[in-house]
């Protein structure tokens, strides 16, 4: 059966059976719950289901439906759900675990519904390379950002392999990475204040070009002064820029700029 690509719904298959199974085995889920997100033809998904104890994948594309109702009337353990992801209500009971190969231009909002969903509990991706870049980035590098800076604090993040554009049909215009992103069980800052964490962070990182004493001053409008001395009291400088501040620093200031509201 063929099938025509829609650009709009970024759809690249991969083709490497190979690839496939080692993104599977990468992603550590044997028997247990997985999602997927964009089955498309379904390449991936027959790999899943040989493995894991039950998978739910979302397509929001409804003329994939010929490639995959066949497959999920072969496994009782696949489910596929025609509707768009990020409008569905996700819900999870049990732990499940993400593994898919991501439309490059829903990456950063499944990245954040991931982050936020309590039950997600790993999420192995094969994501546009420029991206990957930045989840993995270190300080003081041109791919750190505020994006680096919250993952690393919610995940522990690894580069499992890159894959080059060519293994996909149509072939997309840049290289992907395969990451995997495990949750911590155990973080620094209340899960109350989280939001206002991430909030914080966006903040901090929102000009570039900017000192973060700038950046806060536009933030929160607080005297200048009162951010000299917070940076201070977290043993930094103050003409530090956002990019120069490894997690536990981000962390550290927090704490202090927090407890001063």
């Amino acid at each position: 059966m063929n099938h025509q690509t829609k650009k709009h719904f970024g759809q690249n298959f991969l083709k490497d059976t190979n690839l496939l199974k080692k993104i599977v085995r990468e992603a550590d889920i044997k028997n247990k719950n997985v999602l997927e997100i964009g089955p498309g033809q379904g390449g991936l998904t027959k790999e899943l289901v040989l493995v894991a104890k039950d998978v739910v994948a979302y397509e929001i594309d409804l003329s994939l439906k010929k490639f995959l109702d066949s497959l999920e009337n072969d496994y009782d353990n696949l489910s596929i759900i025609y509707q768009d992801f990020l409008k569905s209500e996700l819900k999870l009971n049990e732990e499940t675990h993400l593994v898919a190969n991501v439309p490059y231009y829903i990456t950063t909002p499944i990245l954040f519904t991931f982050l936020e969903t309590k039950n997600l509990k790993s999420a192995t991706m094969m994501i546009q390379k420029e991206v990957a870049e930045r989840l993995i980035a270190e300080p003081s590098t041109k791919a750190y950002n505020a994006l680096s800076v919250l993952v690393q604090y919610y995940t522990t993040v690894k580069k499992v392999m890159d894959v080059d554009r060519r293994l996909f049909y149509p072939v997309p215009k840049v290289d992907s990475i395969v990451v995997r992103l495990i949750k911590r069980i155990e973080r620094e800052i209340p899960s109350n204040d989280e939001p206002l964490f991430i909030e914080f962070i966006k903040a901090a990182f929102k000009q570039k070009r900017k000192t973060l004493i700038n950046n806060l001053f536009e933030f929160e409008k607080i005297s200048k002064d009162k951010i000299k001395d917070q940076l201070k009291r977290a043993g930094l400088n103050e003409k530090v820029r956002a990019e120069a501040l490894a997690l536990q620093h981000w962390i550290a200031l927090f704490e202090v700029w927090k407890n001063d509201r």
